[in-house]
């Protein structure tokens, strides 16, 4: 219980697909993970508007299942971001987005470390998405090798 309440607390996670819940909103959603966490609901509901508004994601009041993926994506990383990591995990984040949309979400994503304060770690098959990291593991046989970003 304790390791999954450190996890909880220093750890936000964006999945490929957002894994969010499409009959809520997008503000519902982000609070919901602080709600979890124990925060108040009312700091919580400021939070992810305001997140939610900074990260670009327009009509916080009507079902997520109608965002873009784009917009999707973008509400997954402020509910990774809600409760404040120190590391911000992201599972293939733009896999499942087009181009553009997959070009926004990975800017937005590789500045979250300098606007939020915490550690990224992106797993992607993407080169180009890779090619925006300082520093680039590539598994290979079961083990992870340093690959040049250059």
């Amino acid at each position: 219980r304790e390791l999954a309440r450190h996890r909880g607390a220093h750890t936000g996670v964006v999945f490929q697909f957002g894994e969010l819940l499409p009959e809520l909103t997008p503000v519902e959603n982000v609070a919901l993970a602080g709600l979890l966490a124990g925060a108040a609901r009312r700091d919580v509901y400021e939070q992810a508007e305001k997140l939610l508004a900074e990260l670009g994601v327009p009509g916080a009041d009507r079902p997520t299942g109608t965002l873009s993926g784009g917009e999707r994506q973008r509400t997954a990383v402020a509910r990774a971001l809600i409760n404040k990591p120190t590391l911000l995990l992201a599972d293939e984040p733009t896999g499942a987005l087009d181009d553009t949309n997959r070009n926004g979400v990975a800017d937005m994503l590789f500045q979250v470390p300098s606007r939020w304060e915490c550690g990224l770690l992106v797993a992607t098959h993407d080169e180009q998405v890779a090619r925006r990291a300082d520093r680039v593991l590539h598994l290979a046989d079961g083990r992870l090798q340093a690959r040049s970003t250059a």
